[in-house]
């Protein structure tokens, strides 16, 4: 459902984060708000004449909002299914249901379950490219024993952005292995995931691409 290796997206900034009922209301929701932060859209919790729910925005400007029944209770154990909408501030004519768990809604028998409601936003979002676009970030990592069965651990290069450039430092850094006495017995991956491992003297090592988080594009 969420990569725990993604970036997250950031924490709402507004004069409401030391209110005690809006760090009530996120601490309360906090595993919806961080599953949505992983996918990753900025969430907040809305406190509106007395209208709880959580918003997460999208790129093109709308938001979607995050209710039960009616707006969501302080206890999230009373929340009666999942209501989900797109709207946006500056234009009414986006409205749209995306979910809806509730005793009435399509998807009832999920009833509060976050699970089939992260997977239906995110399914959402993915299909109409409202959430940012992630790039995978790889390193190059060195990783082994001496022949005294010391572990070696080495970051070599990185991280890249790019695949084809972390490839190519990767080359650079098995051919300084070559020219510095180790011999080669291993290799797999090919050019999309390449992997060696080398022997001097005793001493193994691996080197490897590593994915190491994402970053928004």
């Amino acid at each position: 459902m969420s990569n725990h290796l993604a970036q997250m997206a950031p924490m709402p900034v507004h004069g409401n984060t030391d209110d005690p009922l809006w760090r009530k209301l996120w601490n309360a929701y906090e595993p919806v708000i961080t599953a949505l932060r992983r996918i990753p859209l900025v969430a907040d919790v809305e406190i509106c004449g007395g209208m709880f729910g959580i918003t997460a925005q999208l790129t093109d400007g709308s938001h979607l909002w995050i209710s039960s029944v009616e707006e969501l209770p302080l206890d999230p154990t009373e929340v009666e299914g999942w209501h989900v909408r797109r709207a946006h501030e500056d234009n009414p004519t986006v409205d749209e249901l995306v979910y809806n768990s509730t005793a009435d809604g399509e998807d009832s028998q999920h009833g509060n379950n976050v699970v089939p409601l992260i997977q239906a936003i995110t399914t959402f979002v993915t299909e109409r490219r409202l959430a940012p676009k992630l790039i995978d970030v790889i390193s190059v990592q060195l990783d082994g024993v001496t022949k005294d069965h010391q572990r070696i651990s080495k970051h070599v290069q990185g991280p890249f952005d790019e695949r084809h450039a972390a490839v190519k430092e990767y080359g650079y850094a098995t051919h300084a292995l070559t020219e510095h006495g180790w011999r080669r017995i291993h290799e797999q991956g090919g050019f999309d995931w390449p992997l060696t491992i080398w022997e001097r003297n005793g001493a193994i090592v691996t080197v490897y691409l590593a994915h190491v988080g994402q970053v928004s594009a």
